[in-house]
């Protein structure tokens, strides 16, 4: 507080206000938070590997270099079947199967059933491979 005398016989009293600190942003609630969202990022995220059918690459002259080492038979919503993409009736699986599996016996079928299939006739499916004798089965 200071007391200045005016010219005109008036006191004048100025009050000072105290210097202003600056306040310092702290880094360790930074990093804790920095720290916290890595942690629940890497809980969120999904850290299983993800399967694939292997797929064959094709020579110079524009052929596959082998024979496909899995088949891949999709079961669409309504009991309808593909095989490799090819459109394919319920009962010519159990022969194109065998057809395959003579070629090849270690052939391993990729079976990948649409989200509104009936567990009756994906049953009826894994019964069907079970006859045609597939050694081995993976579902997706």
């Amino acid at each position: 507080m200071r007391i200045i005398h005016s010219g005109n016989g008036c006191l004048v009293m100025r009050l000072e206000r105290p210097p202003r600190r600056r306040n310092a942003i702290g880094l360790t609630p930074l990093i804790d938070v920095v720290f916290i969202l890595l942690l629940f990022f890497m809980l969120a995220s999904s850290l299983t590997r993800l399967h694939a059918v292997a797929l064959q690459s094709q020579s110079a002259d524009g052929e596959p270099s082998g024979t496909p080492s899995a088949l891949l038979l999709r079961v669409q919503a309504d009991g309808a079947l593909d095989l490799n993409g090819d459109p394919l009736a319920t009962d010519e699986l159990q022969a194109a199967l065998r057809s395959r599996l003579t070629q090849r016996p270690d052939l391993s079928v990729i079976v990948q059933p649409a989200d509104e299939v009936n567990l009756n006739v994906l049953l009826h499916v894994f019964d069907q491979l079970a006859e045609a004798g597939v050694p081995i089965l993976r579902l997706q």
